[in-house]
Order: structure tokens, then sequence, then C-alpha cells
């Protein structure tokens, strides 16, 4: 392998961005975005097609590439993406469905169906995790149960990066990261215990092998090379989680540190040793793209979301502005939040809207404002969306710790934290000092790091991220907003406990007669 330059690519929920590192500078010098669309075919279902991930990285692949003097100067490529996400392919490499992803929550009954044939205890030893539907295991059943035909034809589960990984080598392989999602997959090990697999009544066939995330598994096919200007020949490393890529990119690579990454949904992880036993299941474990960490990761759906929700319904005003100004429609939005005082004023909202990650895992919770007032405004609203998220992410913050979990602050990525307003009202609420590092976007950054090292430019991932990741500014907490937050914190966290029997009625209400039409998202906050 020659060359200096290493290709990341990350697949987001609703984004893939790009960015070629020179590492013999530690410098940027080509980035790429592009979107892809999110689809609700019906209440509770989030599905993305295949293809359309693949659509988009090339788009993004092929940008990079047009920005370099020579692209035989790549040496390597490497993908992460998003986590959660069941995409069947058939035994030609063709998807066989649209993927179900993370955000899906259709798949009640499998969960309770594994419960039944295998026991959460089962899973928790295993895996290290809980029984939702967030994991591969029950939408896979889901498709066995619902969509018999299509499940015969399965020849393997793959995740968003395996799938472009296989269009770019044309192998069947897994990242470490991506495999913890999967039930089979032992934590501690690192391998698949197919003795689960088989009592799940699924056939260990289907699994892919795994790769160690700096793993060079296979090198860019005749046929991706013309998809995607990438010479033919160049080595593709099997990468990470978009979670753990990000980490790495925004410097999280020892025990102890900790990240709040923003994008459509959000993830606060903390890293512990692969060791040691946090027998806490509200917040979720996978392995970092290091080799011996641990993630104790709190997934929560509706970050960004949540703000591209208010945009495309509510802001139409401040869309027109923004095109007018040359502005961000996002940032024109958020600045009216800065008019209303810590509280709004009374104003909370649960960030619910279609269900609910950790810690809650209620499948059917959904968004609430509560404590409307004749004096409550649009502002007003925006300020509530903003601390409900930060209320989520505190709710997560203080089982983390509580659970053993060693953390002194937070170190942020992702485009809701470009936003000073936001990571002050996050760090007034979770008590936290926040730390934002200098780095564009951490998660193609961290894929640039795991090919560089899986192409022998670095010796491990941790070698090159002092020079890339600098620390360019710290947000301490206002500890009397603090208290003050605390307080609504509990009001805020009784009024899902008051509702969460009466949300249940509601998704059942709903499902018996409402029929919304479909929607999409695309570029949710330009974010994640």
């Amino acid at each position: 392998m020659s060359g200096q330059l290493t290709l990341g690519v990350d697949i987001g929920t609703t984004n893939v961005k790009a960015c070629v590192l020179d590492t013999s500078t530690a410098t940027i010098v080509a980035s790429a975005a592009a979107e892809h669309p999110l689809h609700h075919p019906r209440p509770g279902w989030a599905e993305q097609h295949p293809d359309e991930y693949w659509d988009a990285v090339k788009a993004c692949i092929r940008s990079c590439v047009s920005q370099l003097p020579n692209a035989e100067g790549i040496a390597a490529v490497s993908i992460s993406g998003l986590v959660g996400v069941t995409l069947a392919v058939d035994d030609f490499g063709q998807p066989l469905r649209p993927a179900m992803i993370w955000m899906d929550s259709r798949s009640h009954a499998e969960c309770d169906e594994i419960r039944e044939r295998v026991g959460e205890k089962r899973v928790n030893a295993v895996n290290g995790n809980r029984v939702a539907s967030w994991f591969i295991e029950p939408k896979l059943l889901w498709i066995r149960n619902h969509e018999p035909d299509t499940f015969r034809r399965i020849h393997k589960i793959l995740s968003p990066t395996g799938y472009c990984n296989l269009r770019l080598t044309g192998e069947y392989t897994i990242n470490p990261g991506d495999a913890g999602l999967f039930y089979p997959y032992e934590h501690r090990v690192g391998k698949w215990d197919h003795s689960l697999t088989a009592d799940l009544g699924l056939d260990p066939a289907i699994y892919p092998t795994i790769m160690a995330s700096e793993h060079v598994i296979g090198a860019v096919t005749a046929e991706s090379a013309a998809e995607t200007g990438l010479p033919k020949g160049t080595a593709v490393v099997a990468g990470g989680t978009d979670i753990s890529a990000a980490a790495l990119g925004a410097g999280v690579t020892e025990a102890g540190q900790a990240y709040y990454s923003m994008g459509t949904g959000s993830n606060l992880g903390i890293i512990i040793p692969r060791e040691q036993e946090i027998p806490e299941y509200r917040i979720l474990k996978w392995p970092h793209v290091i080799d011996g960490l641990t993630l104790f990761d709190a997934p929560m759906a509706f970050t960004g979301a949540s703000l591209k929700w208010f945009r495309d319904k509510f802001a139409d005003p401040e869309v027109v502005m923004a095109e007018r100004m040359g502005r961000n429609v996002f940032d024109l939005v958020t600045e009216q939040a800065g008019r209303i005082a810590a509280g709004a004023d009374g104003l909370l909202y649960l960030p619910y809207l279609g269900n609910s990650l950790a810690p809650r895992w209620d499948m059917s919770a959904s968004g609430v404002f509560f404590g409307v007032q004749p004096f409550t405004t649009r502002a007003h609203f925006i300020r509530a969306l903003i601390e409900g998220v930060a209320f989520d992410l505190y709710s997560n913050v203080r089982i983390a710790a509580e659970a053993g979990a060693e953390f002194d602050e937070l170190i942020l990525n992702g485009g809701p934290t470009k936003s000073a307003l936001w990571n002050q009202i996050t760090a007034d609420i979770t008590g936290r000092r926040l730390v934002l590092t200098d780095v564009d976007e951490a998660a193609p950054l961290g894929d640039a790091i795991i090919a560089a090292t899986g192409a022998g430019l670095y010796r491990d991932m941790r070698e090159p991220v002092k020079d890339l990741a600098p620390t360019k500014h710290v947000i301490e907490p206002d500890q009397d907003r603090h208290a003050m937050y605390g307080e609504f914190f509990e009001a805020w966290n009784q009024i899902y406990l008051d509702l969460e029997g009466s949300m249940s009625r509601h998704r059942q209400l709903v499902s018996r007669y409402s029929r919304p039409g479909p929607t999409e998202m695309v570029g949710a906050g330009g974010n994640n």
C-alpha cells in the first residue's frame, strides 16, 4: 500500500459525511457530505433503503476524490455507520427489503417472544444488553413472523457499514461494534455464541464474519472503483460504529473519558475497560473501535430530530429568512430560545416523538409539551425543546454515575454542539463540564484514523489523536441554574411516570384508529 492519505466515511441516520486525512501533515485535505432519506411508512416504523446509503457514500467518495490532485495517494478507506439496523441481503448481496433502523419500534411481540424463548438474563449474560426492539434480532424475528418469504431468502444480515463494505469489496463482514448489537455476540469474548442463535430459532449462517476494526477486509473492486473514483485495489478497513468512530475522532480513547454525540439522535458514552462489570441494562454496552475498551452507551432517539420536526412543521418564516439572509435555519430557530429564561417559564418537553430509548425503553412513549400558559410563546417551545433533550441526557448521566461509571466531563461532537446556547443549557442541566474539541466532523475523522492504522501509517489509533483533536473550548456549568434545573428535572421525570400508562393506551388507539400518511426525514439539522 502506497500513499499517505486515508479516506473516512460515516453513515449517519440522515447524512453521510466523509473526509480525507493527510497523515504526513495531520490535516484534512478534502471533505464532503450528502443526505439520504429516513422513511416512516407507518406509525412506529422507521426504514431506509440500503442502496440510498450506498448512493450517498458514493457521492461523498467521488466528491473527496475530485478534490485531490491524485487519488492514487489514498492508501485505505474505512466506513462507520449507524447501529441497530437489520439489513437483510440475498445470496447475490441484493437487499431483500428496506432496512429497519434503530428507531423502528414495531417488534414489541418479538421482544416478548425472545423473553419467553431464552430469557432476558441469558441475553444480559451473553451480550451485556437488554431485550428491546432497538436491537437486531427482534426486528429479524418480525420479518420471520410477518414476511416469511423474505425471511427464507436471507443470506446474510449486515449493518449499513457492512453493506457498503460489501459493495466496495464483495466481502460479507461485520466489525465488532456493529456485531455488539446482535444478541449472539459475546461482548467479553468478541465472537458469536451460536448456541444462543440456535435457541432463538435462527441460522448461524446468516451472521457475517467478525473483523477487528483496524483489519483490512479486502480491496476496492474494479466495479466499485468505477462507481466511486477510488483506485482499484485500495485497501478497505473494517471500521466501526458511527458512535465509536466519533468518539475516536473527538479524542475519547481512554477509560474514564466520556462523550456526548449529537445528531438526529444522540449518545452519551462512557469508556470503561472491557473487563469491568456494570450490571445496569438501561444503558447499553458495545465495543469501542479500540480493542479492550467498551462503550457504556445511552442512545436517545430525538435530539436533532426534535428541532428538525419543529423546523418542518412550524418554522416556515425562519426557512424564508434563512434563504434570504444566507443563514442556517437552525441558528435562526435556536437564537429565539436565548430570549427566554432558563426553565422556559415552566414549559417542559418530553422528547419522545414515537418512542423512547435509554433509559426508559418505552416503545409507546410519545412527545409531550406540559405547562402551557397564556404567556407561552413560540420561543418558549423552542427553549423547552432544547431543555427537554438535555433532561433526557441528564437522566442517563445520573444512572451511569450511580452504576459506577466514572467520568468528570463530556467531550462534545455533532451538529447541535455548534450552538453555544444549546451547549450551555446542556452543561447547566447535567452539571458537567463540557469540552468542545477543534474537530469539524469527528466520525469521518475517526474513520480516517482507523483506515490509517489498518494501512500501517499509524502504530495504533491513539497515536495521532492529540494532534488531530485539540481542545477548542470548555463550557462550565452554572451551579445556580443547575440547582434550579434539578427541581424541574424531578417534575419532568414525574410527568413521564404519571403518563406512562396513558401513553400505552394512546398508542393502542393510534394503531387502531389513526392512519397518518407516511413521512420522510432528510438531513436532520445537518447532523449525523
